[in-house]
């Protein structure tokens, strides 16, 4: 066991006030060997299952513990062609005991581990998945499968499963739980970086979410289905519309801004009541424009007096972000906005952007955070500052300015504080992560 695996172990043990009194003192220093049976497995409660697997290596009295099924509870673990197998390995013994499940998929490093793979990372999968179900769990409370374009659907054996029997299997997974409260699905679209990966299709897709809502409807408190699945064009809105509104205690959404529309929140506004958070992602232009109106927020805030918009802006494209105000529609209750955007916007366009958040989000806006490779003079920080005035509620102001000459931090912070004499906010204001007073 290592030192520092030792020490955690240590400063748990002697924060419950366990130790001391029970353990044997061999030449002045405990003998840890001798920790009882009950403090073992309560201390061994707070270690990650690599401490765990770890401190069980130390002596046979330490090993006993692992083999008590309520210590497995929550596994995390990483498809990427490297760590698969003792995913799969791992819940076949303890499936039955999971409450917690993250499977992050990343893309294959083959450099490193060559091309002699015996099955492709969807038949892993699949494996994995076959276990779950095998398991007979019907009590996970948290589920997150991500990343999911970036797994490769061309194995090396001309056997491998098709992403198909992967999505039904999952469906599986899902329809048998009967107290879920978190399911994440995101960054399952196909982009064009991973073209040619696993990706769900819309029908795929609203499968998986009906077969969660068949015993989950009033347990699910968190859905995140951002970049979930493709956004061709808007014939499967409805259909998500539909299967999102089977939730009728959701609390926290997150999604990708083409997913927005009116009959969307007038939906959620009919069903739940319970809603507090809906999370926003845009970073790449859809085909078409979604929209949605003041009258639509007005109907959902009324319904959920609690709930606080926040918006993710990360663009791969800034075409069609030259008008970014026309995505933060009036009367929706803007909590936070994080925009990291490139050089190629203008300065104008950000002139505009705070101007329309003092106008409009004057007393809901709480955070914003921009990022930018555009150089600002003082004239825009100028336009930045007088724009953000009417936002009294405003706790945070967060800039992250690229300086490229050694001296341009400096500048830009003399330049924000002699704003901020003729333009005070009433908020803290960092700038690449210090505080400026």
């Amino acid at each position: 066991m290592s030192l520092l695996n030792m020490t955690r172990l240590k400063k748990v043990a002697e924060f419950f006030g366990l130790v001391q009194k029970q353990v044997i003192v061999l030449d002045n220093q405990p003998d840890w060997s001798q920790l009882p049976y009950d403090i073992l497995l309560h201390v061994f409660r707070y270690l990650s299952n690599s401490d765990k697997y770890h401190a069980a290596l130390t002596c046979k009295s330490w090993l006993r513990p692992l083999s008590v099924p309520s210590l497995w509870q929550s596994g995390d673990f990483n498809f990427n062609s490297k760590n698969d197998e003792k995913a799969i390995r791992f819940v076949k013994i303890s499936g039955k005991t999971l409450r917690h499940i993250n499977v992050e998929c990343r893309a294959n490093d083959y450099s490193v581990l060559g091309y002699e793979r015996s099955a492709s990372c969807t038949e892993l999968l699949y494996q994995f998945l076959a276990n779950l179900v095998n398991s007979r769990n019907r009590q996970i409370l948290t589920f997150k499968l991500t990343n999911l374009c970036s797994l490769k659907i061309n194995g090396i054996r001309e056997q491998s499963r098709s992403f198909s029997e992967v999505s039904h299997l999952l469906g599986q997974v899902l329809y048998d739980q009967q107290q879920l409260r978190l399911l994440d699905l995101s960054n399952s679209q196909k982009s064009v970086k991973h073209r040619g990966n696993a990706c769900f299709t819309v029908d795929e897709g609203m499968r998986l979410l009906n077969a969660a809502s068949k015993n989950c409807a009033n347990t699910l408190q968190k859905l995140t289905i951002a970049r979930f699945v493709s956004l061709k064009d808007l014939s499967f809105l409805p259909q998500l519309r539909s299967a999102i509104a089977g939730f009728s205690k959701l609390s926290d959404l997150d999604l990708s801004y083409g997913y927005l529309e009116d009959d969307l929140l007038l939906s959620l506004a009919n069903t739940t009541t319970s809603l507090k958070v809906i999370t926003v992602r845009v970073d790449k232009p859809p085909n078409f424009e979604s929209s949605t109106t003041p009258e639509a927020w007005e109907n959902l805030t009324a319904a959920c007096p609690e709930l606080r918009v926040i918006f993710f802006i990360k663009p791969t494209t800034e075409s069609y972000f030259q008008d970014t105000t026309l995505m933060l529609t009036p009367s929706m209750p803007l909590y936070q906005v994080k925009w990291k955007s490139s050089s190629v916007i203008a300065i104008e366009n950000l002139e505009e952007f705070f101007q329309h958040l003092g106008q409009k989000f004057q007393e809901t806006l709480h955070h914003l955070y921009l990022q930018t490779d555009v150089r600002l003079d003082m004239e825009c920080i100028d336009a930045m500052f007088k724009g953000l005035q009417p936002c009294t509620n405003l706790d945070t102001l967060s800039l992250g300015l690229t300086c490229e000459m050694s001296d341009d931090e400096e500048m830009y912070t003399r330049v924000i504080r002699d704003v901020m004499t003729r333009c005070p906010l009433s908020c803290d204001v960092t700038l690449n992560c210090q505080a400026v007073k």
